[in-house]
């Protein structure tokens, strides 16, 4: 799927998922049913249409640019700010993230084991032997690599999202990307995170959940 939009970070979904064979493409609208994400890639898209395919697919999460549209699906909503990193040598120099490989998930949520299936390259950070922190790039364009992080419950507050997500960030970088965070604009603990490692504040983008909530174990994006 080729899709006639800029390469910066408020498209960096669009652009994952027009690289997935199994997304699909409904008028302004780009999907994928196994990540359960719909991106409105037209800022004047029919909102008849938009509140349509909300309905259709209400376990399926949908990203727009304006408000309006926003509105036109019917759901509450949010907004997730957008971060750059513009100074990448200012991340901390820290040891203890390793690629996770073929390591047993034992104790890590079921939805947080089927998004790491799905992802290459996922770095981990391990308390008493087991994998507990996880950061890793669910959607990439030619350009940019989107941020993800989960810490598991039992190991928050000891500085592993910081170390995995440094790790990870470091060997994105040197595969030609530049990293993109996106964060709720009330999930402090990963705007403090970004905030932390660097990031500062470009675009944002209106959220609007699954009328049906999932389960996360991730206190950051």
């Amino acid at each position: 799927m080729t899709l006639a939009l800029p390469d910066v970070p408020r498209w960096i979904e669009a652009h994952g998922i027009a690289a997935d064979a199994a997304s699909w493409r409904r008028g302004s609208a780009v999907g994928n049913s196994r990540a359960k994400l719909i991106v409105i890639i037209d800022e004047d898209a029919e909102p008849t249409d938009v509140a349509a395919l909300a309905r259709e697919l209400p376990d399926h999460a949908i990203l727009a640019t304006t408000e309006a549209t926003a509105i036109g699906t019917g759901r509450p909503y949010g907004t997730a700010i957008l971060h750059t990193l513009p100074e990448p040598d200012a991340l901390p120099d820290l040891e203890g993230a390793a690629l996770l490989g073929d390591a047993p998930l034992d104790g890590v949520p079921p939805e947080l084991v089927a998004e790491l299936a799905g992802a290459t390259r996922v770095w981990a950070a391990w308390v008493d032997g087991a994998p507990v922190a996880f950061a890793y790039a669910p959607w990439r364009s030619a350009g940019y690599f989107d941020v993800s992080v989960d810490v598991l419950p039992s190991a928050r507050q000891l500085g592993l999202g910081t170390l995995v997500a440094a790790a990870m960030i470091r060997d994105e970088r040197a595969r030609g990307r530049e990293p993109v965070w996106g964060a709720d604009e009330d999930n402090t603990a990963s705007l403090r995170l970004a905030k932390r490692l660097g990031f500062v504040p470009v675009d944002s983008l209106y959220v609007i959940p699954p009328a049906a909530p999932r389960a996360s174990a991730s206190s950051a994006p």
